[in-house]
């Protein structure tokens, strides 16, 4: 995270990016780690990958930097999906396939209908 940071205040490129620009480079960095699973090249996958979350990160801070939300509350809002959509892995209950699956499917579908 410190080196993303930094990246964002002393980089001449990163400084001048807002969320709408950089989010090009996710779509990129995202083809880009398909194309590596759909030619099973491991090596570039974990390159890729790397890309990903780097620009991710990136995405994160810009739009902190623009005030639209802090850092925290992407990971924040994951846990939360996390906790509704699979809370077995939370209480240590043990699911079947389709329980889990029956799980994320009503969690979605209360998650759409409260929106």
């Amino acid at each position: 995270m410190k080196l993303a940071r930094k990246t964002l205040a002393e980089c001449p490129w990163a400084s001048l990016q807002t969320v709408q620009d950089y989010s090009k480079q996710v779509a990129s960095e995202a083809r880009e780690v398909m194309a590596a699973v759909e030619n099973n090249d491991v090596e570039n996958l974990k390159e890729e990958l790397g890309d990903l979350f780097w620009d991710t990160l990136m995405v994160i801070l810009i739009a902190e930097k623009e005030g639209l939300f802090k850092s925290s509350e992407p990971m924040a809002a994951l846990i939360g999906k996390m906790r509704r959509r699979k809370p077995f892995l939370f209480t240590g209950q043990k699911v079947t396939l389709a329980e889990a699956e029956q799980m994320w499917a009503e969690a979605k579908l209360k998650e759409k209908t409260q929106k």
